[in-house]
């Protein structure tokens, strides 16, 4: 067995850009011959073509973790293949062991900061976005410069401020319809400008409303004042508790 001339051979089919033929040459000599140099050879083939199956334009991504996983065999610590192999599964929408992944990847190197970021991208594709805050935060505590953690903790923060902001309006929404909801039950004169004040809105959407409500036979209008139909009440209450405002 000439070493020499196998690793060359590897060598010449690595540039012409046939990685299987190349690692199964380096494969077999690494059974027969498992030194380190070898080895690192063969890890270091394995990436190369692995990176490239999992290449967004590429997008081989199961047949790529064929090879992470194959990485993993010769070398169990080796945190860049439990990152590279938590990439493709997040290709595959596979988020929670993707997630797997890059926590077994830090918990053999905590100060891998590409981690923390790939990982706030989880939690952003799973609208976790205070988690993935907290991810972009811990990448930029190891790199403040990270340029990538910088911008996505920027847009993930307002996320979390959009969210808040209609989740208030909803409530708020909520809380208004159920006052109006209230008044219903216990008078069948409205005054519009109470009304108005009530849904917190313009003139003009009040009218909308009204007309609408008018059509389903739910009301009728008396100069000032809104006099509800009582044979409908109970469906126009069930029309509001459904959000059914008429808008």
């Amino acid at each position: 067995m000439d070493k020499g001339k196998l690793i060359e051979d590897a060598k010449t089919l690595l540039k012409n850009e046939n990685h299987q033929k190349a690692i199964d040459i380096l494969e077999d000599l690494y059974k027969k011959l498992p030194d380190p140099d070898i080895k690192k050879f063969l890890i270091d083939v394995l990436f190369a073509y692995g990176s490239y199956l999992n290449d967004d334009y590429v997008l081989e991504f199961e047949k790529s973790i064929k090879y992470f996983t194959r990485i993993l065999e010769i070398d169990p610590k080796n945190y860049k293949a439990y990152y590279n192999l938590g990439i493709a599964y997040f290709n595959l929408k596979k988020f929670d062991t993707a997630l797997d992944n890059y926590k077994i990847a830090l918990s053999i190197n905590p100060n891998f900061k590409y981690c923390y970021y790939n990982i706030g991208l989880v939690y952003e594709a799973t609208e976790n976005f205070r988690e993935a805050a907290e991810a972009y935060e811990k990448a930029l505590e190891i790199d403040p410069e990270f340029i990538y953690a910088i911008h996505s903790l920027k847009a993930v923060k307002l996320m979390l401020k959009n969210s808040k902001l209609i989740k208030n309006q909803t409530q708020n929404k909520s809380d208004l319809l159920n006052k109006l909801i209230s008044l219903l039950r216990v008078t069948r004169r409205i005054n519009l400008e109470l009304l108005q004040e009530l849904l917190n809105i313009n003139k003009d959407t009040l009218l909308k409303i009204i007309v609408n409500w008018g059509n389903k036979n739910y009301c009728e209008l008396d100069g000032d004042y809104l006099i509800i139909n009582v044979k409908n009440r109970n469906q126009f209450i069930e029309d509001l508790n459904n959000g059914n405002i008429g808008i």
